[in-house]
């Protein structure tokens, strides 16, 4: 998949193939190539989705989508494209003006972080935040700050439990620790990179991500106790600063219209988002115009 991901700088963390393979099962993801067009393809029990196609250097965008269509009629399902970037839809709109509709998905919408912010939180808007970093290093001045590696995982796991035990379980939380686990047991496959914060002894919070392309770093999963004081920003800071301090951009990823999450994120002051469209056929006898030649 890299090399189609490669093509463009992509924000959306489903260009990532850490994010692909860690959430395979809680999204029945799968994936094909026909005639060099990667289509990844979601979702279950006729609510079947695809990403927009991604087409290698011998064929078209124009092509993948015309091929994503004959492949919902098979299946006699609606077509329905998700997680399109506006560039996408901007190309869209200009190569098939009458054929699809689009809407955005704020929900699913991520969040994107300047990394110097993160690292020095700096002015007013981040106040706050500085102010849990520094009450934690008062409280806690013998704190150690470690790599995380597969060795880590069932300090990690425990975290984790620790943290659903606070929190209403649902499924999506169950698969999340599904997620985790496959993180540790791939670690060095994936290119996972992760950070953690020891306290006399125990870990009680830690942080893994990726890179999603050369200026930008997806963080996948991030749990910290919350009876700690500091404990999130503390583990947010650190990481950053020792992990990606390389990268331009952090992107934590979406809020799925969790009141208390879009809160959380938002307090951070992001940069800008990764948006995403949902986007329909509404014409199925409209053809796109052919692309140019690069």
């Amino acid at each position: 998949m890299a090399p189609f991901f490669a093509e463009h700088h992509y924000e959306q963390s489903e260009c990532a193939f850490g994010t692909l393979f860690l959430w395979q099962d809680a999204f029945n993801l799968a994936w094909a190539v026909e005639d060099d067009v990667l289509f990844i393809r979601a979702g279950r029990y006729g609510h079947e989705f695809l990403l927009p196609p991604f087409a290698g250097e011998n064929s078209t965008f124009v092509h993948g989508l015309d091929l994503a269509e004959e492949w919902f009629a098979d299946e006699g399902l609606p077509f329905l494209l998700k997680g399109a970037s506006p560039w996408v839809v901007a190309r869209m709109q200009e190569l098939c003006p009458t054929c699809y509709t689009y809407t955005k998905d704020r929900d699913n919408f991520e969040y994107i972080y300047r990394t110097s912010d993160l690292i020095d939180l700096p002015g007013k808007a981040f106040r706050q935040k500085k102010n849990h970093v520094n009450a934690f290093r008062r409280s806690y001045a013998g704190y150690e700050y470690i790599d995380l590696g597969p060795e880590h995982k069932e300090e990690c796991l425990e975290v984790a439990r620790r943290w659903l035990e606070e929190h209403q379980t649902t499924a999506d939380m169950e698969q999340e620790q599904r997620g985790i686990a496959r993180a540790f047991d791939y670690w060095r496959e994936l290119g996972m990179k992760g950070g953690a914060i020891r306290l006399y002894g125990s870990i009680i919070a830690f942080s893994v991500g990726e890179y999603l392309n050369p200026e930008m770093a997806v963080l996948h999963f991030e749990k910290a106790d919350p009876t700690i004081r500091g404990s999130y920003q503390i583990i947010n800071q650190e990481f950053a600063r020792r992990a990606w301090a390389d990268t331009k951009y952090i992107n934590r990823e979406e809020d799925m219209g969790i009141p208390g999450l879009r809160q959380a994120k938002e307090s951070y002051n992001p940069d800008h988002f990764a948006e995403k469209y949902d986007i329909r056929l509404v014409d199925e006898d409209c053809d796109c115009e052919e692309e140019a030649e690069a």
